[in-house]
């Protein structure tokens, strides 16, 4: 009987094993069970931008949502990732206004702590206020005098600003966009605004050059030359400007423009609202610009 008993065990426990590995089999074989092809969670990336009215999304059909929503489309169809944005534009302010709000916004400091990219928009707003203070200037000459101590203190804000947002996250990725000229198609010979352009965006790309994770965004000429970016097609445009040759152009006729609210803009990436902010052609290539920007310095999986 012991010796029966002995053998009935045995038999159970490779009845049990048997079956067992019957049903792990059939498990491992059913892909509605396989984990394999359960769907992977997709990584999150969080894109936070902070800046003026090129952030906030001005000029584009009054929606003020700007680059961030066409950026996020593009990360999705590029990236095997859950972009979120988050956008904290504010129009017109300058970097230390800018900066101020990085120092002090919890809401925002909450944001940027969690991103992975930071966006930064800053500097127009400071050009604009420095040629505001010296539009009376009618040399190169006095135009540096007054322009190169203003474009010292605004470096010193600007990397002041860089350095708060990594103090806050030191591990995200900053990209800092560069400025352009609204007004470039219709006064493209006036050397006085394209060369405060240049300057201002040299500093830009000379602090975040020296900042640790920052990328500069040149958008300089995609947007200020518009659909004029051949050789030919800036010869044209010089011809057609005679009449706004000087170098030093009348700034009555810079605000009048600018005041003017028509159907009609000379610059396909501007809008016909207030001729200085994109539309959303122009906010396209501030986002396509940044994201060849954040390809080259992410190592996110690709689709």
């Amino acid at each position: 009987m012991h010796r029966l008993l002995k053998w009935v065990s045995a038999i159970l426990i490779l009845i049990v094993i048997i079956g067992g590995g019957w049903f792990w089999y059939q498990y491992q074989q059913d892909p509605k069970n396989t984990q394999q092809n359960k769907p992977l969670v997709m990584k999150t990336v969080r894109v936070v931008g902070v800046g003026d009215s090129l952030t906030q999304g001005i000029g584009y059909d009054d929606d003020h949502q700007g680059y961030l929503p066409i950026l996020k489309q593009q990360l999705s169809q590029d990236y095997d990732v859950k972009p979120k944005t988050a956008n904290f534009g504010i129009g017109g302010e300058r970097s230390d206004q800018i900066d101020r709000r990085v120092q002090t916004n919890q809401k925002l400091r909450r944001a940027l702590r969690r991103a992975n990219v930071i966006a930064i928009t800053a500097g127009g707003n400071d050009l604009l206020q420095s040629l505001e203070k010296n539009i009376t200037v009618n040399s190169n000459a006095q135009m540096t005098q007054k322009m190169t101590p203003l474009k010292t203190k605004y470096q010193q804000k600007l990397t002041q600003l860089i350095a708060d947002v990594h103090e806050v996250n030191p591990r995200a990725q900053i990209y800092l966009f560069g400025i352009y000229n609204p007004v470039y198609v219709y006064f493209t010979n006036a050397t006085m605004i394209s060369t405060a352009v240049n300057q201002w965006n040299q500093v830009n790309q000379q602090v975040a050059a020296s900042q640790p994770k920052t990328h500069f965004v040149n958008v300089n000429r995609a947007l200020s030359h518009g659909q004029y970016q051949s050789a030919n097609a800036q010869a044209k445009l010089k011809e057609e400007n005679q009449q706004n040759n000087q170098d030093f152009v009348d700034p009555g006729k810079v605000q009048t423009l600018l005041q003017t609210q028509d159907s009609k803009e000379k610059n396909a990436y501007l809008s016909t609202e207030d001729h200085f902010h994109p539309n959303k052609k122009g906010y396209h290539v501030m986002a396509s610009k940044l994201g060849q920007a954040i390809q080259s310095s992410v190592n996110w999986p690709k689709r």
